[in-house]
């Protein structure tokens, strides 16, 4: 029997969904992708949660892509450039293949609609949030850490862009010299440090997480869903600004195109999974 790699659940009025790929640091091969986008359509589509809340199973809430699916898709990628490059019908003007580029794209849709979620969204970090999990993290309207958890980039430490939002949401959360350090060293900082900056709202005790969140779920679901509706669509816009992050974005993910493309990113991926 497959196990499913997202398991969604109610508690209270919120809607849970728990990332099920402890094995893999619970990073976001497609089919979390898939499980989390469901979630988030099962949340928006009905009227009692109030909350939607992100986490992950075992000592990880989420590594962010997955490195070796992603590999996978990038020697494919070279062999179809190969095989092109060499037959007949190939032209100048011929695009190069890059399904590995369309999958780094569809878990930055994700992490967007996490971002413009119908319902407010909590990320309860149960553990070790880096590079594409650390952005989830961002994307989220609010976060609780478990005092044990580690959360930083990460991308600059293994030689890869951001490509799902931290180069444009960090600095405008902490601001941008704090942002450039975690960001340019790649290096993780503590629970206790990422609440300091203003990462996360609050930390909690290891073992009392989610009585943590069941708590800020109870504050937030206030009578009126409406104007909580509204409340929420204010506090993103300004968070987003007018048009700035999206412009940010657009140049992040540009960024990661020409960095992928790159020929010795196959050896940055090779170190990376060692």
């Amino acid at each position: 029997m497959t196990r499913d790699a997202v398991i969604s659940f109610r508690r209270g009025a919120a809607l849970w969904a728990r990332i099920e790929r402890p094995e893999r640091g619970n990073a976001c091969g497609p089919e979390v992708i898939d499980g989390l986008l469901d979630w988030l359509d099962r949340g928006a589509d009905d009227d009692d949660v109030r909350v939607l809340v992100l986490t992950g199973s075992g000592s990880a809430f989420c590594a962010g892509a997955d490195m070796r699916a992603g590999a996978e898709l990038l020697a494919a990628d070279r062999a179809a450039v190969s095989a092109r490059d060499a037959g007949a019908a190939a032209s100048a003007g011929d695009a190069a293949p890059s399904s590995l580029l369309a999958y780094l794209d569809r878990g930055g849709a994700l992490v967007e609609a996490v971002a413009r979620a119908a319902k407010p969204v909590v990320a309860a970090v149960n553990g070790a949030a880096f590079a594409g999990g650390f952005e989830l993290l961002l994307a989220a309207d609010l976060a609780i850490a478990a005092r044990s958890a580690r959360l930083g980039d990460a991308h600059a430490r293994h030689g890869i862009v951001p490509g799902w939002g931290s180069s444009a949401r960090l600095p405008r959360l902490i601001g941008a010299r704090a942002a450039a350090e975690l960001l340019l060293s790649g290096g993780a900082i503590s629970a206790e440090e990422a609440c300091r900056l203003g990462i996360v709202n609050a930390v909690a005790d290891d073992d009392a997480l989610d009585a943590a969140v069941d708590a800020l779920v109870a504050r937030l679901s206030v009578p009126d869903a409406a104007t909580s509706g509204r409340i929420l669509a204010l506090t993103r816009a300004a968070r987003d600004g007018d048009g700035a992050l999206a412009a940010g974005l657009a140049r992040e993910r540009a960024t990661l195109a020409e960095h992928v493309a790159a020929p010795q990113f196959a050896a940055t991926v090779a170190r990376f999974l060692g």
